[in-house]
């Protein structure tokens, strides 16, 4: 039976092996699976986001704790992936720096877990984006914004969530993918259905 574990702020250094199986199941997946350019070491991958103060995760455990999907979530008011990494996908609009808004990255599941169920997402990545809604009511956070690829954010439309493109709405090139800056509304479109 998995359930979900929200590390925060206060908690995340309290329980190590969740964090670093997190690290780990990052690493297979941003690293091996889809090549992307970032920093591993002993087989797990973080970044200076993880090392700041207000960063949060939210992990989908297996009993044995291992991690099976994860996401980051970080409040706006300080230095977050889309203002300070990515603010080319912005396009003219202004970066969220205010309370209520915070940040979704570094979300994936494990390969193992790609069961289609729900014609896109298996139930995995179902339990985790259903995860936005109550941890946005746990933090009192209004509005999340994300960097996703093109093929990510038709995805979450077919779940119908309330978002839309930051900025002129263009998709730009980063990397290999071609990318947007999504803004998600906190609101009863993430309370998704999981059968």
């Amino acid at each position: 039976m998995s359930q979900l574990i929200t590390l925060t702020p206060e908690s995340k250094f309290n329980n190590p092996a969740v964090l670093n199986n997190i690290f780990r199941l990052r690493h297979r997946s941003f690293l091996e699976r889809l090549g992307w350019e970032v920093d591993s070491t002993q087989e797990m991958e973080s970044d200076n986001f993880d090392e700041m103060d207000q960063t949060s995760y939210v992990a989908l455990t297996e009993e044995n704790q291992e991690v099976i999907g994860c996401w980051r979530a970080m409040p706006t008011q300080g230095e977050y992936m889309l203002k300070d990494v990515f603010p080319q996908l912005l396009q003219g609009e202004e970066a969220p720096m205010e309370e209520g808004i915070w940040e979704i990255s570094r979300f994936t599941t494990s390969k193992e877990s790609y069961e289609n169920t729900n014609g896109w997402f298996g139930n995995n990545a179902l339990t985790l984006i259903r995860s936005f809604y109550d941890f946005a009511q746990e933090n009192d956070i209004r509005a999340y914004v994300l960097v996703t690829t093109v093929g990510c954010e038709r995805m979450l439309r077919s779940l119908g969530l309330n978002m839309r493109r930051m900025g002129d709405g263009k998709s730009l090139k980063v990397g290999k993918e071609r990318s947007v800056a999504l803004r998600l509304e906190v609101d009863e479109s993430l309370k998704i259905n999981i059968n």
